[in-house]
């Protein structure tokens, strides 16, 4: 009985139970989600604005939208979450926008921002009278405004004076409106000058900085007028601008400001009164005293040397001291300075001849393994291999050739190329000039040794004679009884002679006279010269072969 009431309980329980949750079942009520209008927070909020990819997106943002349809959106930015002063990016009416490096960063341009610096972008959307949630990007953007010269102003003028040559002469002051203190990148500013009115065709680099103040002494600042065409105790007008460098992975960008004028009145540079080279073609000797360049005492300075590939050189006033040493302008190519220099590189071996013009603080190296001649008795044809001049090297170069009269040429360091041509000075007759120089003219029809001195930067015509004669001890200096050479060719002249140890001689082109006598140069042994010439000197007791060579501007005798 106990049995049948227990089973009889867990019966009515059960049923209990199944009814209720039938009740519970019937009272659930299910719901929708309410519509959004919403900014799906992307997954890149940290944007460097890269001044090398303009048209690169510089993010992209989606969105849901489940209440207004058909909508044209508006996309707004701030510097603040608030937007109380909104700008507009752009509008879409598609669910998602993208702008470009180059348009945002063109955004950001009239704002408060300050580049290469993190700054908190806030972004929405607008439809309407509808309004998104608001997502952040730290952006980063990169500069545009140019810096502004605050000082000097185009009315500054300054004499500058070797009186205290360490004294600041110029000082140069800016303003940089696109940098903060927290901007990420170090800004380099690099001062540039150059004459007023060539808008800055060929600047000089006059220094850089990181801060926005630039100073330049009396004595530095006067090398860079004189090295940029300014003429001593003359005022000069010179242009000087501001480049901002910011260096990053991406490149260098810079900003350059608007140019400021300035009249400099320049001194006098001092001339050293010697000159000599000292660099790797001789194991870096500064007493090496065969390293003593040529001058007139113009202020310019020359010197043939041969050099390696990737030698260097520097100069010096006085041999056997590095006291006041000259190299190059390490940011004015071919400018040379005393202080902050670097050593003069020779890229390509040969041989070179070197100009230090104290006159302009400058340098020249110019090529001259070989020499060729152009002019009006070839027709011009600067191609014309046989007109190469000989050289043993030393920076003397020679040709014998025919001239008609008022015939004109000028000089070739390559056949078939018009690159590098040298002519006359047209102020100082005689001398070698390589720029803006005249054609070398012939007045008189002749057949001429043509002889160019890089050494001196000099060239001199020479009519060369039909006959040459011997003249000397052997025969007593008696000019009527001089024996004749005998002529192999054009210039060509050689004798037999039984010379003694003692013996000295010289050439006549005439017998019986002593006009145009040629003998041995002082300066470049076995040289053959007309003028300031020197006896030439048997080289012992025996029979020699004594040969004139035009051609080659040389004597021998074997």
């Amino acid at each position: 009985m106990k049995t049948y009431l227990k089973r009889l309980s867990y019966l009515f329980l059960s049923l209990t139970l199944f009814l209720g949750a039938c009740e519970t079942e019937e009272s659930l009520t299910i719901t929708s989600p309410d519509p959004v209008f919403e900014l799906v927070t992307p997954g890149i909020s940290n944007v460097f604005l890269n001044s090398e990819l303009l048209d690169n997106p510089a993010f992209t943002i989606t969105w849901i939208d489940e209440i207004n349809t058909a909508a044209t959106y508006t996309v707004e930015m701030d510097l603040e979450s608030t937007f109380a002063a909104p700008i507009q990016l752009g509008t879409s009416d598609k669910k998602n926008f993208t702008i470009t490096v180059s348009e945002l960063n063109k955004a950001l341009e009239n704002t408060d921002v300050k580049s290469y610096t993190e700054t908190p972008i806030y972004v929405r959307l607008s439809t309407g009278s509808a309004m998104s949630n608001v997502v952040l990007f730290q952006i980063s953007k990169f500069a545009v405004k140019p810096p502004v010269i605050t000082s000097p102003d185009n009315t500054f003028t300054k004499v500058l004076t070797d009186v205290n040559p360490d004294e600041t002469a110029l000082t140069l002051t800016w303003n940089d409106p696109e940098i903060g203190a927290s901007s990420s990148l170090i800004i380099s500013y690099e001062i540039e000058m150059a004459v007023a009115g060539t808008s800055f065709a060929s600047p000089a680099n006059i220094g850089s900085t990181n801060t926005t103040t630039f100073e330049i002494s009396h004595d530095n600042l006067n090398d860079l007028v004189i090295a940029n065409g300014g003429v001593a105790d003359v005022a000069s007008n010179f242009d000087f601008r501001i480049k901002a460098i910011a260096k990053s992975a991406s490149g260098d960008l810079a900003r350059t400001s608007e140019a400021i004028t300035v009249s400099l009145t320049g001194f006098k540079a001092e001339i050293p009164d010697n000159l000599y080279m000292v660099g790797a073609h001789n194991d870096w000797n500064n007493a090496d005293a065969t390293q003593q360049f040529y001058t007139s005492g113009n202020g310019v300075f020359t010197k043939v040397q041969a050099f390696s590939a990737n030698d260097e050189f520097k100069l010096l006033p006085t041999s056997g001291a590095w006291d006041g040493d000259y190299g190059e302008d390490p940011n004015n190519a071919g400018k040379i300075v005393q202080d902050g220099e670097q050593n003069i590189k020779v890229t390509a071996a040969g041989t070179y001849l070197v100009i230090i013009d104290f006159n302009t603080l400058s340098f020249k190296l110019q090529n001259i393994d070989t020499m060729f001649m152009v002019g009006a008795h070839n027709d011009w044809n600067n191609a014309d291999a046989t007109q190469q001049f000989y050289t043993s090297g030393n920076g003397i170069f020679t040709k014998v050739q025919a001239f008609s009269a008022n015939d004109e040429f000028k000089l070739l360091p390559t056949s078939g190329s018009w690159d590098g041509d040298w002519g006359e000075n047209k102020t100082i007759a005689g001398s070698l000039e390589l720029d803006d120089e005249q054609n070398i003219k012939v007045t008189t029809a002749g057949t001429y040794m043509v002889t160019l001195d890089f050494n001196k930067l000099t060239f001199n015509l020479t009519e060369i004679p039909t006959n040459l004669y011997l003249v000397g001890s052997p025969n007593d200096w008696n000019n009527a009884t001089a024996p004749a050479f005998t002529k192999v060719s054009e210039g060509l002249f050689e004798i037999t002679q039984t010379l003694t140890a003692t013996d000295e001689f010289k050439f006549l082109p005439q017998q019986g006279a002593w006009d145009n006598d040629w003998g041995e140069s002082k300066e470049n042994a076995g040289m053959l010269v007309v003028d300031n010439e020197n006896n030439v000197k048997s080289p012992g007791d025996g029979t020699y072969k004594i040969t004139v060579d035009y051609n080659k501007g040389t004597v021998t005798v074997l």
